[in-house]
């Protein structure tokens, strides 16, 4: 359908009606053929003031739009957390789906209803607004809400000696205190975008600043102090960068004393400052007023928490808007079982450590289009998290933000008495504090990089491609069968994923519209992770599951949804991919 001036107006009145703070805009002026129909578009404005979010029509669908934009005001780039919401929110809802563009200048989410007719394109455009913008309010309403709490909340934990205080302070009296970048922090990786983003700030408020004589406010910095010790839990990012451009200006701060292990902090260390010389050279006349107007006018709102523990700080990080780079779980569970290791084992600590960074490292880089979860994720989160609530009967759907993962694998209680001993690295034990976490890890992390490698998984993750439901069912059988490989390894890891995938296969027969949730709560019920873990040999376990699934009914085709449809063919190539390797000849000959 091709959009036309027409159409323009009758949506700038049917906006102007319903939402009369909203804008509208298009990038055509007439009906002629220099704008290809696939090229014409009308966009209308968001709750939120930035351009680079709109809702938009073309010849097809009605869609949200998030683009990138190369400020960090706009766009993707400081509203993600945004989008990351609305679309988990939406994961489990056929009516939307979401793609990167075309070219990978945006994120958009389909509206799945085609526009087939003009007549019914402002009811649909109606629809999506309607479903996203309170959507999108609600969640900056609980943000601010968040932060506020937070800091109600942690004041109150002043009869335990903890004590919170809020302060606004410049850049000169903040570096006058014995800053330290904890081990737990993620590495310094600020951007070059990042970097000329904050020198032209600085140097456009300058200006500013000669006429208005106003400080130049950059945000929150969020400091835990103990043993005479300031560790930066929020504000890494900008106070090394500042230090940085300190150091170019003739000043030496605490931060720059610091040795950075990692050699990809030192890289970023290594170009910025490089960076900062050049911009320094060619757009500062006078470094010493320059230095003089970014020590007495740059300015911080300082969280500092005396004696306070470093869950309650990280309470506060995690509730702060912040421009620097977000603790994860995994920076956190560094951090925990750091703390169990003793201070005389500062070998065991720095070998530890260096092996979790190496791990995080090297995982990012390995993400791919194809595979966009780090493979110590896809460990510890999509396999061994959903194994180990699996044999606990208990559902793994989790909810944003929720630190299931951090939760999850933090030290188990123990009895001061009784040493804990006899680990075996199974992937349901309790969790030791300390050196046995960082071993547990490294140890299913070698099994999931030999398991990737086996013709079962190939054949699992290749026939089973797509969004939604065929993701989670996916995902669901690989977890299933990389409980098995820990306990048995390859004997028979063929022959058993014909029968967890035809499993499966029976609960999307018995459903026309799987939930991610409903998906994993019937693998917990069904029990199979308790058979393979009680199961002595794979004979036992195998014998067990085939009677099971022998007598479930192969339904007719045209009794099937097409997602059914694809499911049953892609379980039958499964079957057909490893038929070499299948040992039992009643599984090999087995009816899909």
């Amino acid at each position: 359908m091709r959009i036309k001036t027409s159409i323009n107006h009758k949506v700038e009145r049917f906006v102007q009606n319903h939402w009369p703070e909203k804008w509208v805009n298009c990038n055509y002026l007439d009906d002629s053929l220099r704008t290809r129909d696939d090229n014409r578009w009308i966009q209308i404005g968001t709750p939120i003031n930035d351009s680079y979010i709109h809702y938009e029509i073309n010849y097809q669908h009605v869609e949200l739009h998030f683009e990138y934009s190369d400020e960090l005001k706009s766009g993707i780039t400081a509203h993600q957390d945004l989008v990351d919401y609305l679309e988990k929110t939406t994961e489990t809802d056929n009516l939307f789906e979401w793609t990167d563009f075309l070219g990978g200048d945006s994120v958009r989410c389909v509206y799945t209803d085609r526009v087939i007719e003009w007549d019914d394109m402002l009811e649909k455009l109606k629809f999506v607004i309607s479903f996203f913008d309170p959507l999108i309010q609600d969640f900056y309403a609980k943000r601010t809400a968040s932060k506020h709490s937070s800091i109600s909340v942690a004041k109150t934990s002043v009869e335990s000696e903890e004590t919170v205080d809020l302060m606004s302070l410049m850049l000169g009296d903040i570096y006058t205190w014995n800053l330290h970048i904890p081990d737990y922090q993620r590495i310094y990786c600020w951007e070059e975008k990042h970097v000329k983003c904050l020198l032209s700030d600085l140097l456009f408020h300058r200006e500013l600043h000669e006429a208005k004589n106003s400080p130049y406010r950059l945000g929150t910095i969020i400091l835990h102090c103990h043993d005479g010790v300031f560790d930066i839990i929020d504000g890494q990012q900008r106070l090394v960068t500042l230090s940085l451009l300190l150091d170019e200006l003739g000043i030496e701060t605490c931060l720059m004393t610091q040795h950075f292990d990692s050699s990809v902090a030192q890289n970023y260390v290594g170009f910025n400052k490089y960076l900062i010389e050049n911009y320094v050279r060619k757009h500062v006349a006078d470094k010493e007023q320059f230095l003089r107007y970014i020590l007495e006018n740059i300015q911080f709102n300082v969280l500092t928490l005396q004696n306070a523990s470093l869950d309650l700080a990280y309470t506060f990080f995690s509730n702060e808007n912040s421009r620097g780079v977000a603790l994860t779980d995994y920076d956190l569970l560094k951090a925990h079982h750091l703390r169990f290791i003793p201070e005389s084992y500062e070998q065991q600590s720095r070998k530890a450590a260096d092996t979790w960074n190496q791990m995080i490292q090297s995982g990012r880089i390995r993400v791919t289009e194809d595979e966009p979860i780090p493979d110590y994720e896809r460990t510890l989160d999509t396999y061994l998290f959903n194994l180990r609530q699996w044999m606990r009967m208990q559902n793994v759907e989790t909810k944003e933000n929720d630190r299931h993962i951090k939760n999850e694998y933090e030290a188990a209680p123990i009895m001061p008495e009784l040493p804990p001993f006899g680990e075996q690295f199974f992937f349901n034990e309790p969790i030791q504090g300390g050196t046995h976490f960082f071993a547990f890890t490294e140890a299913h992390l070698t099994n999931y990089h030999l398991f990737v490698e086996t013709e079962a998984y190939k054949a699992v993750h290749s026939r089973l491609m797509g969004r939604g439901s065929i993701q989670w069912y996916r995902n669901a059988i690989e977890t299933l069968l990389f409980g098995y490989f820990e306990k048995f390894g390859q004997h028979c890891l063929s022959d058993a994923t014909v029968l967890v995938a035809r499993r499966l296969l029976e609960d999307r027969y018995n459903t026309t519209r799987a939930q991610k949730d409903s998906i994993y709560k019937e693998v917990a019920e069904r029990g199979t992770i308790l058979q393979v873990n009680r199961a002595t040999s794979p004979t036992f376990f195998l014998a067990e599951l085939y009677l099971s699934v022998r007598d479930f009914p192969v339904k007719y085709l045209q009794d099937m949804t097409p997602i059914q449809r694809y499911m049953r063919r892609a379980v039958i190539d499964i079957k057909n991919d490893l038929k070499d390797f299948i040992y039992v000849e009643s599984i090999k000959n087995m009816k899909i």
